[in-house]
């Protein structure tokens, strides 16, 4: 076999990979309403700080026009929100030519079949992290997260998650849920089934107040600690959690003798940078190339929003 065949096989991996991914990833944003962004861009180094004026608590104060004496004043500061860029990769995957050979395929095939299945797994993989920082990120905030579990899942359970923004309710875009919390709250409250995405194993449906249902059986919705488990459901603003590829996506193919057949495998690795709205990274205490542990720690990420209006949203712990 031909070096220009490795050639070939890398290429439609890479174009598969590429355009499914972005393909899905643009319907995505569209049907979670911009709850969770997943976009391209180039971060470099292993964070990127994103810089905002906070918000002058008090600014407007009532005046004694007969007065005298001074006057506390106030601080304009700068904040800064720190996305952490996360590590990923796939295992050696061994794919022999001997094998396509024999049933009589080529390398266009088996590069594709590869690519389509690592975007639809990226994008898993991607869904999965910015729920799991956004979780860690609003778990214990009193203001905005509450454990409802002692009670049934129905449509109120939301609406009393979105009381807590307030006359900002508004700004809480969609919500993001385990499957089984969508079939408690439909089975009390929505006869809504109406589908506007699918990709793999999510799902985005919709309630009645044009709020997306972002339907996941993830992992990182599922709060194992008591028995039985208890599920997380998060009410969230637009850019709640932004997830951006670096566009670093590299491959090898290695091709080796010695075995009774010609073994070839392939590995891939790339990286995306992760963050959550009103909340960054702590440098400090979750340091660089976090693994699932520390993105998933609570003390990994600090608030530097002072409002709760200008977070990311809500969390609720539920059945």
């Amino acid at each position: 076999m031909a070096l220009s065949d490795l050639a070939v096989y890398s290429e439609y991996t890479y174009t598969a990979f590429t355009e499914t991914l972005a393909q899905q990833v643009d319907l995505f944003n569209a049907a979670s309403g911009g709850t969770m962004i997943l976009r391209s861009a180039a971060n470099t180094g292993d964070y990127s700080d994103k810089a905002f004026w906070a918000k002058i608590q008090g600014l407007v104060r009532r005046r004694n026009a007969y007065g005298s004496g001074t006057v506390a004043e106030k601080n304009l500061e700068h904040l800064i929100d720190t996305m952490v860029k996360v590590a990923a990769g796939t295992p050696p995957v061994r794919i022999d030519p001997g094998m396509l050979h024999w049933i009589q395929q080529n390398e266009e095939v088996a590069g594709a079949v590869y690519g389509q299945q690592l975007a639809k797994d990226t994008l898993a993989d991607m869904l999965n992290t910015a729920l799991l920082v956004y979780v860690a990120a609003l778990n214990g905030e009193a203001d905005v997260y509450e454990d409802v579990s002692a009670n049934d899942t129905d449509f109120q359970t939301l609406l009393k998650a979105s009381s807590k923004f307030g006359d900002a309710s508004a700004n809480i875009a969609g919500w993001a849920m385990h499957s089984k919390s969508m079939f408690d709250i439909f089975g009390t409250a929505l006869t809504n089934t109406n589908q506007l995405f699918m990709f793999g194993s999510v799902n985005v449906k919709q309630d009645g107040f044009g709020r997306p249902f972002i339907v996941t059986d993830s992992p990182s919705l599922i709060n194992i600690a008591p028995t039985p488990d208890t599920h997380f459901i998060a009410g969230m603003v637009q850019g709640a959690v932004s997830v951006e590829m670096n566009g670093d996506f590299i491959q090898n193919v290695e091709t080796k003798n010695g075995d009774e057949n010609i073994v070839r495998t392939i590995q891939s690795e790339w990286s995306y940078n992760v963050g959550v709205k009103g909340y960054t990274w702590d440098k400090a205490t979750g340091g660089k190339s976090p693994n699932d542990a520390a993105l998933g720690t609570a003390n990994n990420w600090d608030r530097t929003a002072s409002s709760v209006k200008d977070t990311a949203g809500v969390l609720l712990q539920v059945k």
